[in-house]
């Protein structure tokens, strides 16, 4: 059976359930999709952007909470798919929105389940999209639609990377 639990409006992209057992989804507020034959695009803000977040969804009562909008002062336009750490953390990437004459620069993203934290820890990066962790949870992976890259960051703590030249994505191996 499926049943609809909660309606979060935007667009809704990766999900993850966190250590309270709560669904944490990347929302993009939403976006107009480019046809290019046989394959698809994300492509500009639609009139009914909703701006970008991070939500918690309680699976048993169907609550809404909005974690984050911002970090450190920027806005959040396109968060996109999302990873949790064993520590209780998660990562995500930030796929960023795309206007007429402009596009953003974006990157990844550490934060805390409980709402108390977040910081970017990758900038600049070329539209990410997936993230994961190694096995054992060292490295940290990230995908690039539109170059088609896969970077893998080595990481010295939670939220933390190893090299932390963080402004360049060569810093990734």
């Amino acid at each position: 059976d499926i049943s609809v639990v909660a309606e979060l409006g935007g667009g809704q992209n990766g999900a993850a359930i966190g250590p309270d057992g709560h669904c944490y989804v990347c929302n993009n507020g939403g976006f107009l999709w480019i046809d290019r034959p046989g394959r698809l695009f994300p492509g500009e803000e639609p009139e009914n952007y909703s701006g970008g977040r991070i939500e918690r969804v309680d699976l048993k009562t169907g609550d809404i909470e909005v974690l984050y909008t911002h970090c450190d002062g920027q806005p959040l336009r396109g968060p996109n798919d999302i990873v949790f750490d064993r520590f209780g953390g998660f990562w995500f990437t930030h796929h960023g929105k795309t206007r007429a004459r402009e596009r953003d620069r974006t990157g990844v993203f550490y934060a805390k389940a409980d709402g108390s934290y977040i910081a970017e820890a990758i900038f600049p990066l070329e539209g990410p999209n997936g993230i994961g962790l190694s096995p054992d949870e060292d490295e940290l992976y990230i995908a690039e639609t539109t170059t088609g890259r896969l970077w893998a960051y080595e990481l010295a703590a939670p939220g933390k990377l190893k090299d932390q030249r963080r402004d360049k994505p060569d810093g990734g191996r």
